[in-house]
């Protein structure tokens, strides 16, 4: 538990602590979400034809007078579709934005091919990409710039690894091995963007402290992909297993969750690799089944709160 609150540690509030508005994919209703049109045109099917690189996106330089929630670190991935003489095309894919790039090729040195590209400006959060690619192909570093200099973070640093994405109906979470005090103990999912908050009565007065949702062992358990589920295997469940159970589904497929509440889940999760911000159309039969069914049983369920350091 004491690796995954430093993870949610990087979740950096500032001076206004504004919830995210649930994203209806990740919570209830199935909503539609495509990329904004640019003078790209629209972003055609991911390919192969030149690379995939995913990673940490980590917050560089931030801008501290700004008022707002961002995460520090995200997983995000970078598709290079082509690279034809020096103009590069392709896409980024980070917080449930889905963006396309065009740019060049600034000069190729014994260290890889260095780029520079840019997104095409009409969203809040594009900017200009900078990074080189290694000579064999394998890793990806380099840094983004946001075009404006009001949002919370103005520039991210990565180094990411060139990877295949390949639908998996059988991958599932798998708790952290700690080790505390010379021996080895199972972290415990803790849902730390949406605390609330709890009076502590004691003798001579009382607190007001967080607390925060914890999920069961269930969701190491429970594969909503690969079999169809009954009311009986899941009404039991804290609300919050439901939900990590169902947007498990979505992780599969390469969902980019933008609802920050679901993606810290996946952060720290080496299969996931976000590519799409819909995949609706690649659910199965019996993922389509199941999600019904856990949205059905989410409006009844209850949640474990509990006080949590981190």
């Amino acid at each position: 538990m004491k690796k995954l609150g430093l993870v949610m540690l990087s979740l950096i509030l500032l001076t206004s602590c504004k919830k995210d508005k649930v994203n209806q994919l990740e919570t209830n209703d199935q909503e539609e979400v495509y990329a904004e049109e640019s003078d790209l045109g629209i972003i055609s099917d991911f390919d192969k034809k030149y690379g995939l690189w995913s990673g940490d996106f980590e917050a560089d330089v931030v801008n501290h007078e700004n008022s707002g929630v961002y995460s520090s670190l995200n997983i995000f991935t970078i598709v290079v579709q082509s690279i034809k003489g020096k103009k590069v095309e392709g896409y980024s894919v980070s917080a449930g934005n889905v963006r396309p790039f065009i740019g060049e090729v600034v000069e190729t040195t014994a260290a890889g091919q260095y780029i520079v590209v840019k997104e095409p400006g009409d969203h809040k959060y594009d900017g200009v990409f900078k990074f080189t690619i290694s000579p064999d192909k394998s890793s990806i570093k380099g840094n983004w710039y946001s075009n404006r200099k009001d949002l919370p973070v103005i520039s991210r640093k990565f180094d990411i690894k060139k990877k295949d994405f390949n639908y998996d109906p059988t991958v599932m979470l798998k708790p952290y091995i700690e080790e505390v005090d010379g021996y080895e103990e199972e972290s415990t999912m803790v849902d730390w963007i949406n605390d609330r908050e709890k009076i502590i009565k004691y003798d001579g007065g009382e607190y007001v402290t967080s607390v925060n949702r914890a999920a069961s062992e269930e969701i190491y358990r429970i594969n909503a992909s690969t079999k169809k589920l009954s009311e009986k295997e899941l009404k039991n469940l804290h609300k919050l297993d439901l939900e990590i159970i169902r947007n498990t589904i979505y992780a599969r497929h390469g969902y980019t969750f933008a609802n920050r509440g679901a993606r810290q889940f996946f952060n720290y999760v080496d299969w996931y690799i976000p590519l799409y911000n819909n995949v609706e159309n690649e659910l199965t039969d019996v993922e389509k089944s199941n999600i019904k069914l856990i949205k059905r049983l989410e409006k009844y369920a209850e949640d474990y709160y509990q006080q949590y350091g981190r």
